[in-house]
């Protein structure tokens, strides 16, 4: 109990690390705190990462912090994250600073918003269900390996995927940028590719996962057709 304990309270300040400079680091590219938009995404991602490192299981929210060594498409992995923060800092400069397409209606900018808690809350799903979900590709025999067949993985193979390729968009517009559409697209072809990088090595090393692919052929989008373990739990 009281290394779990230990373990809530580590997550709970990387949590308040992560989302206080992600805080500062918005205001300050935009150069203002009297945007209201920009209070309201910060706090729900916030809330949803809060959630989410809470959420998973400790085996996962280790390896998700420190992946062991032998895992591929690295680069991808800083590619995706850079992106990230370029479109919703860009998108803060944007609405602060240089008004260039800080145009973006408030009702579309809250409607962005609730489909990025949406996705986020997704993806949170796919991370509860699946103790594999690595931000490197590697098969973690260390830790039982095996397909996941549950949860959003009855219906495709890469939920958390499609998850981020929904929200990364939706947070330049819930800032309140249409320029920040441009890097958040870069982003989704980052995740795309990786997608399929991931898919064709769990093609080849993991057991199982090949007869997997036959039954739920959604990669990233569902693909709506009947499989034996859509009514499993």
């Amino acid at each position: 109990m009281q290394g779990y304990n230990l373990f809530r309270l580590h997550t709970v300040g990387r949590w308040i690390i992560t989302t206080g400079c992600l805080g500062v680091g918005l205001f300050l590219a935009a150069g203002t705190t009297r945007i209201a938009m920009l209070w309201a995404y910060i706090a729900v991602f916030a809330a949803l990462l809060l959630l989410t490192m809470l959420g998973v299981d400790p085996g996962l929210a280790q390896e998700r912090t420190h992946p062991q060594a032998g895992g591929q498409d690295a680069r991808a992995r800083f590619g995706a994250g850079f992106l990230f923060l370029v479109t919703v800092g860009f998108a803060a400069m944007d609405v602060g600073r240089l008004h260039q397409s800080d145009t973006v209606p408030v009702l579309v900018s809250i409607i962005a918003l609730t489909i990025f808690a949406a996705a986020l809350g997704f993806q949170i799903w796919a991370m509860m269900v699946n103790p594999f979900f690595s931000p490197v590709i590697r098969i973690q025999a260390e830790r039982g390996h095996h397909v996941i067949t549950r949860g959003a993985y009855r219906w495709l193979r890469h939920p958390g995927y499609l998850a981020m390729i929904v929200a990364i968009p939706a947070s330049a517009l819930a800032i309140g940028s249409w320029l920040a559409l441009i890097p958040a697209a870069g982003f989704c072809a980052v995740i795309v590719r990786r997608a399929g990088r991931e898919d064709e090595f769990l093609k080849r090393n993991l057991p199982d996962y090949i007869d997997y692919t036959k039954h739920v052929r959604g990669g990233l989008f569902p693909v709506l057709r009947y499989n034996p373990w859509q009514g499993q739990q």
